[in-house]
């Protein structure tokens, strides 16, 4: 009895062995496979992770806490990532100006207060950076009252040049007041029945007001536009470029790789959603996975 007993744990010791060694070379596979797409095409890969609110309360899909947060950071240090601003990528495409090694976007959407208590604080003690796409509306509304409730409020007008003039937060442009459902618009998704020529005044009037507001406070406009929703078509792409943005941010899920010879890749980026209890480098994993499919 004791010698089958030996023989059938030997057997399974054996057989998780095997199954062990065959999944790791299909994960060193993959990632080689991956690198040999980005360095035959001379394409860089950069991931973007999307981020929206830090705090204690609610976690869940867009809601992550302070403690996740600060393990990203951890990560992306322990791991060699550098944190890069849309202007850094822009450059690379526009000015051949070289990325730091693995470079890595996090973008932060919307402005709630939560990015200026809890993000902002650990960007500076990490030594790091991120995106931050701002809905001007909302800073205005609270920027005139003061309620600083965690769970809803979003930064001011001073917080935002505070931020922005700081090193640690780049200011992108996510529409003035065009982040809604409303009256049949879905973001500044273009309605059904809606003239190119009336679709082109409404964006332009609601985000050239935010561009310049950005402007006057961190002395930089824009160069990225992030659409609400993730919705837009071609005319906004259209719209966004005439208004001399470089590029542009969607929700689509995955990793991006840009070349230098194919300015359009900077428009409608992948990025990754951050939830909580994700680990950041199995959702990093995850987005690289789609690099094969692009490849093939």
């Amino acid at each position: 009895m004791n010698k089958i007993f030996r023989f059938v744990r030997s057997y399974k010791i054996l057989l998780f062995g095997i199954v062990f060694t065959l999944l790791m070379y299909s994960i060193v596979k993959d990632v080689h496979e991956i690198i040999l797409v980005s360095s035959t095409h001379q394409n860089k890969c950069v991931p973007i992770i999307m981020y929206h609110q830090v705090k204690n309360t609610n976690l869940g899909k867009d809601v992550i806490s302070p403690y996740e947060f600060e393990s990203d950071l951890k990560y992306l240090k322990d791991n060699n990532y550098t944190t890069i601003t849309m202007e850094q990528l822009i450059k690379y495409v526009y000015e051949d100006e070289e990325l730091p090694p693995n470079p890595i976007i996090l973008s932060f959407d919307d402005g709630y207060l939560s990015t200026y208590r809890y993000v902002y604080p650990l960007l500076q003690e990490y030594d790091m950076k991120i995106v931050l796409s701002i809905i001007g509306k909302s800073i205005d509304d609270f920027s005139k009252v003061s309620d600083n409730h965690i769970e809803y409020a979003y930064i001011t007008w001073d917080q935002v040049q505070e931020m922005g003039r700081s090193g640690n937060v780049e200011v992108q442009n996510h529409t003035y007041n065009l982040h809604k459902v409303k009256n049949g618009r879905y973001g500044c998704y273009q309605k059904v029945d809606e003239s190119l020529m009336d679709y082109e005044q409404l964006l332009t009037e609601d985000i050239s007001k935010l561009q310049v507001k950005i402007d006057e406070l961190t002395d930089k406009a824009p160069n990225t536009f992030t659409y609400p929703y993730g919705k837009y078509n071609d005319n906004t792409e259209t719209v966004i470029k005439k208004l001399g943005f470089k590029a542009s941010l969607s929700c689509t899920f995955g990793v991006n790789l840009i070349s230098k010879d194919n300015p359009d890749k900077l428009f409608g980026l992948k990025r990754i959603c951050r939830s909580h209890n994700k680990s950041i480098d199995n959702m990093i994993s995850e987005g690289l996975k789609t690099l094969k499919y692009i490849s093939e």
